[in-house]
């Protein structure tokens, strides 16, 4: 298999259910393995195939190398029940328990557990426009997750991402060209401003079945119970970034004292990314971006502290203190 390259996935955060008060998992000195969703943002996600063209002849023999980018958007996965995820697309699994050494720091095994994305637009050939799809395509690889607690709360983590991904190309009306597929691998270095606090409740309720390989059926069971809550920064009162109203052309609100921030993955090359600042040189052929919800004072994490910009900026919705 080949490799393709990300220019932005954009995930958010999206809220199934608030944690309120103080964690009751606070004095615990262990990581419950469960799972992590997100659901991307359209209009902030593309896939660039520069570097990594689609052959000649794949769309149909006359087609040439496709060097575009496709845009892409969020599908909320097939779920049962149904609808118990919400807008979730993308889901990483914790495969372990992680437990803290007495330097604060335990690691986990993460794996990509389910993906749904969709063109934007028609991609445009030679040989006629095709709609695009994106899933998980067999086993998955992978990844370690580092977990670092700054504070009794919560604190940061560092997580490159692994994954094999089939992109599915259907021939719209008028083109009589048979449908693709495409198979790639992608890797992503850890991101910028990735946060954790504990949870005070378990995120998800009830056993949950998800689509893991992008044909509409729920297939795999995922645990929901875990006492992490990946993106927020750790606060006395905690709850997960949401959406009011369209979520292609607004920000995702944040609880009191944090701010909404993208969290940007790099390449998979630990000279050129800093976990804690955007803005850090980061290569464009390898990044997606997320968002998280860090502390808006001068107490939050590292660098991590942040202004909130006004609401009406669905680029850059906040920018770092000076």
């Amino acid at each position: 298999m080949s490799r393709v390259s990300i220019r932005c996935l954009a995930w958010g955060a999206v809220v199934l259910a608030l944690t309120t008060g103080a964690p009751v998992f606070a004095e615990e000195g262990s990581i419950q393995k469960g799972i992590d969703a997100w659901s991307t943002v359209e209009g902030m996600t593309h896939t660039s195939f520069k570097e990594d063209p689609i052959p000649a002849g794949f769309f149909c023999p006359e087609s040439k190398p496709f060097t575009g980018t496709l845009s892409l958007k969020g599908v909320p996965l097939a779920t049962k029940p149904a609808k118990s995820l919400g807008t979730v697309d993308t889901v990483v699994s914790r495969l372990d328990d992680a437990v803290f050494d007495a330097q604060g720091v335990a690691t986990t095994r993460i794996q990509l557990s389910a993906l749904s994305l969709a063109s934007v637009k028609p991609v445009q050939t030679e040989c006629g426009a095709y709609d695009a799809k994106v899933s998980l395509y067999g086993e998955q690889p992978k990844t370690t997750m580092r977990i670092v607690r700054t504070e009794a709360r919560g604190g940061r983590y560092e997580a490159p991402l692994a994954l094999n991904v089939k992109v599915a190309f259907t021939p719209v009306e008028g083109n009589a060209n048979a449908p693709r597929e495409l198979v790639r691998r992608i890797e992503l270095g850890p991101g910028t401003s990735s946060v954790w606090t504990y949870a005070g409740k378990p995120r998800y309720e009830g056993p949950i079945f998800i689509d893991s390989d992008g044909d509409g059926a729920p297939d795999l069971q995922v645990r929901g119970d875990s006492n992490f809550l990946a993106g927020v920064s750790p606060m006395p009162e905690t709850r997960l970034a949401s959406w009011t109203g369209d979520v292609s052309s607004s920000v995702p609100s944040c609880p009191p004292g944090t701010c909404p921030k993208q969290s940007c993955h790099c390449n998979p090359d630990e000279s050129a990314w800093n976990p804690d600042l955007n803005g850090d040189g980061c290569s464009d052929d390898h990044l997606h971006c997320v968002w998280v919800c860090v502390s808006s004072t001068s107490g939050g994490v590292g660098a991590q502290a942040v202004r909130c910009a006004v609401a009406a900026d669905p680029i850059d919705p906040a920018q770092p203190v000076d």
